[in-house]
């Protein structure tokens, strides 16, 4: 099995403006080997689908290889970059924290959920 490559982005502070207010920007991480696969509506929906019946939730399981030695995934988000995801405006954002499996007799022993909701 080959995964995609994929771009963990993680927020990180760059300074302060004028006001004194801090300027975040995101760090990208690129992580090759990662196995993307979607989730189905039912798995994605939070529960609030009443409160906002136009807005559209898509989401993924995330495999990460064991060779992903980044920063912790909590508080991410990742760009899909093989399906047209380019910056931190359309990545998925990492819900929850990672499960790791150990001992793991595969490549991937960690897997998150990432999801996006529009609308």
């Amino acid at each position: 099995m080959m995964g995609e490559t994929v771009v963990v982005l993680h927020r990180a502070k760059k300074g302060e403006d004028s006001m004194g207010d801090p300027v975040w920007e995101w760090e990208p991480t690129v992580v090759e080997n990662v196995l993307v696969r979607p989730l189905s509506s039912a798995d994605v929906s939070d529960g609030s689908d009443a409160l906002r019946p136009e807005r559209a939730m898509s989401g993924y399981s995330l495999a990460f290889p064991k060779t992903y030695a980044g920063k912790p995934l909590r508080g991410a988000r990742v760009a899909l970059v093989e399906r047209g995801m380019d910056g931190a405006e359309d990545a998925l954002r990492i819900e929850g924290e990672p499960d790791v499996t150990r001992p793991c007799p595969t490549m991937w022993n960690m897997t998150a959920r990432a999801v996006r909701s529009d609308g």
